[in-house]
């Protein structure tokens, strides 16, 4: 994105007056995934956001999505604006440390900090035997309370969605949209949104699209190189632990 060039006071229209984007109401609408593309459901309908990587198909080998809204433009055609990151982590440091309870699997992490209402949120999953409830959490990307330094939820902090099986419920409790995962990936918007919200919504959407297709796919196997490099990454990260005392990992990843 292009940095804003210096000006005066004087030069620069009323705050009021500067059409801010994320301040446009996004209508309830139908979403589709094909592909990297996201679109309405509605016949011939411009892509509105666009994906770096299908995730409907991706392995547990892939930890990064990009994901762009396509903003149109006169001449018809459209410009993508990356907003979001979407990201996956399998595991710990060096593979074979399990993730602690307080880091998401499953996070998306704002591309710019300059574009308002965006926020770095992931996915927590109730622990409650038989409940199958998804809570949306603000996550602190730099981990400065994780034990291993990498990013987990941002404590006592208050839920941003909720999900419930298949219907996302807003921080209030009001249901504002349902997913599907029939013959395609649909999200069903049922509220009027704010701009940023419901990019949010869309990212995460794509997170637990990506998630389920995870699920349900075959297990990659790495084969002996991928065991040999996971026994390494072990062992570098116990002897960091050891030489450098407590606290060393944080410094070591």
């Amino acid at each position: 994105m292009t940095e804003p060039r210096d000006s005066t006071e004087t030069s620069l229209p009323p705050y009021d007056a500067v059409s801010q984007p994320y301040q446009e109401v996004c209508p309830p609408t139908t979403l589709v995934i094909e592909g990297q593309s996201i679109h309405a459901l509605a016949a011939d309908s411009p892509p509105l956001y666009h994906l770096s990587l299908g995730v409907s198909s991706l392995s547990d080998i892939t930890t990064e999505v990009e994901l762009s809204r396509v903003e149109p433009k006169q001449d018809g055609s459209g410009r993508r604006r990356h907003i979001y990151d979407l990201r996956y982590m399998r595991s710990g440091p060096g593979g074979y440390v399990k993730l602690p309870s307080d880091s998401p699997h499953y996070f998306i992490e704002r591309a710019s900090r300059r574009v308002p209402g965006l926020q770095d949120v992931g996915l927590k999953k109730s622990r409650l035997p038989g409940k199958a409830c998804t809570t949306v959490l603000p996550v602190d990307i730099r981990g400065k309370t994780s034990k291993y330094s990498i990013p987990n939820f941002v404590k006592d902090s208050a839920p941003v969605f909720s999900i419930n099986k298949n219907r996302w419920a807003d921080a209030q409790g009001a249901l504002i949209a349902s997913m599907h995962d029939n013959t395609e990936h649909s999200l069903v918007v049922t509220a009027a949104l704010p701009r940023a919200q419901f990019d949010m919504l869309v990212a995460l959407w794509c997170c637990k699209v990506w998630e389920s297709g995870v699920a349900n796919a075959e297990k990659v196997h790495e084969g002996i190189d991928g065991v040999k490099r996971k026994m390494r990454l072990a062992r570098e990260f116990g002897m960091s632990r050891s030489t450098m005392g407590p606290g060393g990992a944080s410094g070591a990843f």
